[in-house]
């Protein structure tokens, strides 16, 4: 049966589950403390059996496998999910896979290779995240204020962090996050660069020196990749680890 995290035997067997799953580690783990106990939270987090459950407004990730995937179907589409992230290759009838994310990490202590910061551009490593907000959704405002509660949430209690390179002008020009920090985890994500800054190598600069000064910390960096950048990621150095299948719905695919 599915049930909403509530009791602290529930806290504890979603973090069991969440710990079994290495990419979803942190993720999760930063959704159980910041919005197990808000019934406000723009995250609802359940169990499902043994697998944890977190649920966004249109997509879900679980790590484990479902007791009753039949159930886990019709619960998703009840509360609107149309995109599963999940190690189960079925772990719902009618969400297919229609893709996977690679796994990457840099275990603690270790560090890659580094060329110097691109000329021009100095290094913010308290980037607030409305400016953040602003480069990574430049055409949605239900977008950005979601991003930005959430994501001033977990900065203020010491959960993520925002980094970015401002040119001379202090304008932004591109962004790097821990979008979770949590058990020794640091999830990595939100790179992005503005457009006419691209091909100057300032992602990949921001990516490594984000990651080597978390791993200099302790923190075992981890994240995800769509397969069209896989072999970047692979020549910056990051280890390949595993990955997460994406399931869509197929219900909602024939409608649209």
């Amino acid at each position: 049966m599915i049930a909403a995290v509530s009791t602290l035997e529930q806290k504890q067997r979603f973090l069991a589950a969440a710990r079994r799953e290495p990419l979803l580690h942190a993720l999760l783990g930063r959704d159980l403390m910041l919005w197990a106990d808000n019934p406000g939270a723009p995250v609802r987090l359940f169990l499902a059996g043994q697998a944890a459950l977190s649920v966004g407004s249109r997509a879900a990730w679980l790590a484990g496998n479902p007791d009753d995937p039949e159930e886990l179907a019709g619960f998703l589409r009840f509360v609107g999910v149309d995109t599963l992230y999940t190690s189960a290759e079925t772990p719902a009838p009618g969400f297919c896979k229609a893709g996977r994310e690679r796994g990457y990490c840099l275990p603690p202590g270790r560090r890659l290779p580094q060329p110097l910061q691109p000329a021009g551009y100095t290094l913010d490593t308290a980037l607030g995240a409305g400016a953040a907000a602003g480069l990574l959704f430049p055409y949605s405002a239900a977008d950005r204020d979601g991003f930005y509660s959430r994501t001033c949430t977990a900065i203020n209690h010491g959960m993520a962090l925002l980094w970015g390179l401002r040119d001379t002008g202090g304008h932004l020009a591109a962004t790097m996050g821990a979008d979770a920090l949590f058990g020794g985890q640091a999830y990595l994500s939100l790179l992005c660069t503005r457009p006419h800054c691209r091909r100057q190598g300032l992602g990949s600069w921001l990516v490594l020196a984000m990651a080597n000064a978390l791993a200099a910390r302790g923190w075992q960096c981890v994240f995800l990749s769509e397969a069209h950048n896989v072999d970047f990621y692979r020549k910056l150095g990051f280890v390949p680890w595993g990955g997460l299948n994406v399931c869509k719905d197929e219900k909602t695919k024939r409608i649209k």
